[in-house]
């Protein structure tokens, strides 16, 4: 009799485990699984695919509309993405909207170089401690040999298609070419 109640103790206990392990309580100390590599969103450029694992951290986000109705600027993400990962998918997904992988730097802080049409999109990614953020920088590319113009040692912005900005027009340039050294006043 006494090895019938022990079989039955030991089978109800089997069977409270085995109910237990199956219960679906997440670790909150793990990160999440990702979601799948197409479930993504579109946040201020229209055609960078964001994974919706990541989220938008707005005091990082610098965009300005151009006279044609395209955006410029910077947009940062956080997510609890592994970087590696986080590369693959905006690898994949870039290309699903048209963007061209150019160029491509795996290490601590992943970069890539996407083009489409007349604009580069550069992505950095990089591991912190509890998150992987994404840097998204998309800009109007300038057409060959366009930059600051320099005459009569006047810099100017004139060769800037969008003209959204200013690097200190009208500012002296320096004899040389260089740049100017100052020394410390004490």
């Amino acid at each position: 009799m006494r090895k019938l109640v022990i079989a039955a103790a030991l089978s109800a206990t089997l069977l409270t485990v085995q109910g237990c392990s199956s219960t679906s309580i997440s670790n909150p100390f793990e990160p999440a699984p990702p979601a799948s590599v197409n479930e993504v969103y579109f946040g201020e450029f229209r055609d960078v695919p964001i994974p919706s694992d990541m989220t938008e951290q707005t005091k990082y986000t610098a965009v300005s509309q151009n006279s044609d109705g395209s955006k410029t600027g910077a947009q940062v993400f956080e997510g609890r993405i592994d970087r590696q990962s986080l590369v693959n998918a905006m690898i994949h997904n870039m290309g699903r909207q048209g963007w061209v992988l150019r160029s491509v730097f795996r290490g601590q802080r992943s970069v890539l170089l996407f083009e489409k049409g007349d604009r580069n999109a550069i992505l950095g990614i990089t591991d912190g401690q509890a998150y992987s953020t994404l840097e998204v920088w998309v800009t109007q590319r300038l057409a060959d040999g366009a930059g600051v113009t320099s005459g009569a040692g006047i810099a100017s912005e004139g060769a800037y298609p969008t003209g959204n900005f200013s690097v200190a027009p009208n500012a002296p340039v320096p004899s040389g070419g260089g740049v100017k050294e100052q020394g410390l006043s004490q």
